[in-house]
């Protein structure tokens, strides 16, 4: 489960950025709960359910647009099933390197051969994002890559 990749304190506040909104982000507002964390979704096109446990919504209107966020506001960002589509991916995780607080993670999930594991991690480097680890195995189907951004690294001032 993706909530083994957290690490919540109090008031944690997590950005979702995602194609399809579906059941693993309303467990992450089950294991957030206890600590009154909070839950800021970007809803790029596709299909979503309906939940109702959201901090802030933020609908994107395409795949060249940025995600939805606020700067140096997030302890965590997990992008699912976006990046591979993204018009500008270099852009887009720029823009979520802005949002996330020192010394936080970003986390992508996509499906098994969507993008390789290799550019992603191109990528989250050329961004200044470092400790780049992919992990195949934690989500039957789904590569998962986790990234921080570190504080007084590259752009983490």
């Amino acid at each position: 489960m993706i909530t083994s990749l957290l690490h919540p304190t109090p008031h944690t506040k997590i950005m979702v950025v995602t194609s399809h909104l579906d059941s693993m982000t309303e467990e992450m507002g089950d294991f957030l709960a206890p600590y009154e964390g909070l839950i800021d979704v970007s809803l790029f096109p596709g299909d979503h359910q309906s939940l109702n446990i959201f901090h802030k919504t933020f609908t994107i209107k395409d795949y060249k647009s940025p995600a939805g966020g606020i700067p140096r506001d997030y302890a965590a960002v997990i992008v699912q099933d976006v990046l591979h589509l993204h018009e500008s991916p270099h852009k887009f995780l720029e823009f979520l390197y802005r949002t996330l607080l020192n010394a936080s993670e970003i986390i992508i999930l996509q499906k098994n051969g969507s993008m390789p594991i290799a550019e992603v991690e191109s990528l989250l480097d050329q961004v200044e994002f470092r400790a780049i680890n992919a992990i195949t195995d934690l989500i039957e189907g789904y590569d998962v890559i986790v990234a921080k951004k570190m504080h007084m690294w590259g752009n983490g001032l």
